[in-house]
């Protein structure tokens, strides 16, 4: 058939068809057997450009490249075939070059009994680019535009899948003590500082290693190609070297300090496990000095086995109450004749292990998440106890973790009155650390303990970064002088200067103060020189079991009453 003739085809097809092409708002393309374009609609115009009398009565092949018309072609054959609709995603190029991301609609019509391929392309650009921004957001943090955590989870799972050179190794970088300088200098320098070392951290990195943020100061290096253990510690190496030169940040130059913890995949390790490992490294790397590693090894993975039966052994005490008892160490008056209060101290006799220090369990406690209820169980006994003594105060040490458990104080405040204790009875024991990382909802919480009439301890006075600010913060009653400096009252002159500024800054704010480990008559003497009016130690009693501590209390009170 020749072209005029046709054009007079396809014209008198057109008949009826302009109008329903035109009634459909997106872009339409009628095709024939011949893969021969019959019509377009204006929307159709708006996105491929041109009118539509450039598109009709034209071969589809000659406005597309050749794979892209084979598989057009097939499709085509396929629908007039077997008279299926066919639906398919796909990106093609608008007029002005710009990607759209279209779904194609093809069905099969007859128009005077001609069938014909009816494609309509139905425009998700706008959907595909918020998908886009939403996997963005929820696989990248906000303050560094570096991959998140998931993100981290799984890139680390692709490389593990598909070894390079050598296995993939995880290192984990935290900023050492970096509250400090969060509470020193406030958040704007922080989140500036932390963008500050998200940059250089990503431009130490090599062009296959990947860098994350995992957490508030903590970051990621994963190396997809580290051929062995030294190359992973080689690694850390090279990212302690970050610390040395100072970055800067509104408040001028500040110089960070690191802690990595490095697991290396050998082979048929999982993706959680090896995090894992590279966690259990970090946690031990932070309990050292600053711009330390520590590589998940051999005796490593034997510590981490320890801890996870441990764990699991005191997970079975939590809930059973047994294994666990409370100690009480006196609090003794200036006059040595008096008991004003008692420290209450876990002690865990294990059937196996004998007695375990609390040195080991209260950190993994702490890690666990089973420090709240422990930490309920061990008030609760010594409640029931110190409720005989209403004129003996009674002291337990809190964990951060404790204080951020929701609904803390009413937690307290209920325990003591089961047991009839009166809240004005109970010391709870805050560390400097846990000062430092208290929020609004925290501070909010102690002070409605205050409000009951519980006091408020700042243990170990002196050890961490002491401030005036911490004893106003939470409108501190009592601080305790931290055992290490007694100790060295007879040889060093800094530890009797720290002791009688800690007594005069106590008896300026009306604070009352208390020296632990006193274990000798000189050094009860010195503190009691300088105005110290409560002591405890091994000098008076050690730490007692409850039947041995109500005979004590017992004792002391007979003796205060004659």
């Amino acid at each position: 058939m020749a072209k005029n003739e046709q054009g007079d085809a396809v014209a008198s097809r057109r008949t009826g068809l302009g109008a329903m092409l035109e009634a459909i708002p997106s872009p339409v393309i009628l095709i024939d057997r011949s893969d021969m374009i019959v019509d377009v609609n204006v929307a159709f115009c708006a996105l491929a450009g041109r009118d539509p009398t450039y598109w009709r009565c034209t071969p589809l092949a000659m406005h597309i490249p050749h794979d892209q018309y084979v598989r057009y072609s097939a499709e085509h054959a396929h629908v007039f075939a077997t008279g299926d609709d066919m639906e398919t995603e796909e990106t093609v190029k608008a007029y002005d070059g710009t990607p759209r991301h279209v779904v194609t609609r093809r069905r099969r019509i007859d128009v005077e009994g001609d069938p014909l391929v009816l494609t309509i392309l139905t425009d998700i650009t706008a959907l595909r680019d918020a998908e886009a921004r939403a996997r963005h957001l929820a696989f990248h943090d906000a303050l560094t535009g570096l991959p998140n955590r998931a993100a981290l989870s799984e890139q680390l799972a692709a490389a593990l899948d598909a070894p390079a050179r050598g296995q993939p190794a995880l290192l984990l970088v935290d900023l050492y003590q970096f509250k400090d300088i969060n509470e020193a200098f406030g958040e704007c320098v922080g989140d500036a500082l932390l963008r500050a070392f998200a940059d250089r951290l990503a431009g130490a990195a090599r062009g296959s290693d990947w860098v994350a943020r995992t957490g508030g100061d903590t970051f990621a290096l994963l190396i997809d190609d580290c051929p062995d253990a030294a190359a992973a510690e080689a690694a850390c190496r090279r990212l302690l070297s970050l610390a040395n030169l100072p970055l800067s940040g509104p408040a001028g130059a500040v110089k960070l300090a690191l802690s990595i913890g490095c697991a290396w995949a050998e082979p048929g390790v999982r993706a959680e496990d090896l995090h894992r490992r590279a966690e259990f490294a970090l946690y031990e790397a932070k309990q050292q000095p600053a711009n330390e590693f520590r590589l998940f090894d051999a005796a490593l993975a034997a510590e981490v086995q320890d801890r996870r039966t441990l764990e699991a052994d005191l997970r079975d005490v939590v809930a059973s109450g047994e294994q666990l008892d409370v100690h009480y160490q006196p609090v003794i008056g200036a006059g040595g004749n008096t008991v004003v209060g008692v420290e209450a101290l876990a002690r865990w006799h294990h059937p196996t292990r004998g007695t375990i220090s609390p040195a080991t369990f209260i950190p993994i406690a702490e890690t666990s998440g089973l420090i709240v209820p422990l930490g309920e169980l061990v008030l609760d006994r010594a409640a029931a106890m110190m409720a005989r003594f209403p004129n003996v105060s009674l002291a337990v040490n809190l964990s951060p973790i404790q204080l951020r458990s929701p609904g803390f104080d009413r937690q307290v405040l209920a325990i003591l009155a089961r047991h009839g204790m009166h809240p004005g009875q109970l010391q709870l024991e805050v560390t400097e650390s846990a000062v430092l990382a208290m929020d609004p909802c925290v501070e909010a919480g102690l002070a409605r303990l205050r409000a009951a009439g519980v006091q408020l301890v700042l243990d170990d006075f002196g050890t961490g970064y002491s401030s005036l600010s911490h004893l106003h913060k939470l409108a501190i009653d009592r601080v305790k002088i931290d055992q290490s400096f007694v100790r060295d009252i007879g040889r060093s002159q800094d530890a009797r200067a720290i002791i009688q500024a800690v007594l005069g800054i106590g008896q300026s704010l009306g604070l009352g103060v208390t020296a632990e480990g006193v274990e000798d008559e000189t050094q009860q003497l010195f503190l009691r020189s300088f105005g110290c009016h409560e002591f405890q130690g091994y000098l008076f009693s050690r730490p007692l079991p409850a039947a041995e501590a109500g005979t004590f209390l017992e004792t002391y009170a007979e003796r205060a009453a004659a």
